[in-house]
């Protein structure tokens, strides 16, 4: 008879090491070498699967310390995580400093004082401002010219060469001069024409009067904007300044260029016949600061007082 073969239910080896944890390996590991270190001392070596099951209490708790001790040395004292993710960049946080607060230049109300009234504005803090009073400072009604052109009100920064600047004149004056016969509505700009073209003819009214260290201004074309209801139209210019030493302006100043940048205001909200326009400007290095927000908001605050109540 064939003797009957019992088969082995025996798990092999290989396959008990592969289904460890890697917590049960490393321990595993630890004392099979303090078991063979212990057989080096006399004591009888003992498989690692009957560590656990033959081995007195007080060896047990030797082995265990052991281990537990050989592992935190790997670990450095903490407990054993099998798998650590990769750190990146982006997982590590660092402290930056907060930003720089802005600054916010400080503004003042300017409400005309005239008789009658004709409009308010606000104007930086530290702006100087004059209203034209004489009578031959102020324009002629019927022209809109004067010693000072059309300006009725200036202010400014001297030291950063920041002026605003408000301007009256009648509408039909502004046509003639460019030898329109103007006829029927004028009350709006929509009326009137195109707002590119009403734009580039106050650009050219201003050219006349402009000093001989500037060059020819340009319209930015895609600045032109005009209110719903018609009365209120805004653009934007820009002009190179004439440098005589661009070295020296080059070694103080870091830049061999000088541009300004004009925001404009012109309304027909006086009801009145006349329009009424603000011009705010500042060299592009100042413009493109606190300076510059400050003189938007004069540009948006400008507003001209209704006189059809008071003619």
């Amino acid at each position: 008879l064939i003797p009957h073969q019992v088969k082995d239910e025996r798990v092999p080896l290989r396959k008990r090491i592969s289904n460890m944890t890697p917590t049960l390996l490393i321990s595993a590991t630890v004392c099979a070498l303090v078991a063979r270190s212990a057989s080096a001392f006399g004591v009888p070596e003992q498989s690692i699967s009957d560590v656990s099951g033959t081995v007195s209490g007080q060896r047990r708790r030797f082995l265990q310390s052991t281990a537990a001790i050989t592992v935190a040395s790997w670990t450095g004292g903490k407990s054993f995580t099998p798998w650590l993710p990769p750190v990146v960049a982006e997982d590590i946080v660092t402290e930056t400093s907060p930003p720089p607060p802005v600054e916010v230049v400080p503004m003042k109300r300017f409400v005309d004082t005239a008789n009658p009234s004709l409009f308010v504005i606000e104007i930086p803090q530290r702006f100087f401002s004059i209203r034209r009073s004489f009578k031959g400072d102020l324009p002629d009604a019927k022209t809109g010219k004067g010693r000072r052109g059309g300006t009725i009100f200036s202010a400014g920064d001297m030291s950063k060469a920041e002026v605003i600047g408000v301007e009256r004149f009648p509408v039909q004056n502004l046509l003639e001069d460019e030898g329109y016969n103007p006829t029927g509505d004028l009350s709006t700009f929509t009326s009137i024409g195109d707002p590119t073209a009403i734009a580039t003819l106050l650009l050219r009214r201003r050219e006349k009067d402009k000093p001989g260290t500037q060059g020819p201004a340009l319209l930015n074309s895609d600045s032109v904007a005009l209110s719903s209801d018609g009365k209120t139209l805004t653009f934007s210019l820009r002009q190179e300044i004439n440098v005589q030493k661009p070295e020296l302006l080059l070694e103080q100043e870091g830049i061999s260029e000088l541009f300004r940048t004009t925001l404009a205001k012109a309304t027909l909200t006086s009801n009145d016949g006349q329009m009424m326009a603000v011009f705010a400007s500042a060299l592009d290095q100042d413009f493109a600061g606190p300076d510059g927000v400050a003189l938007r908001k004069s540009v948006e605050s400008f507003l001209a007082t209704d006189q059809s109540a008071t003619n």
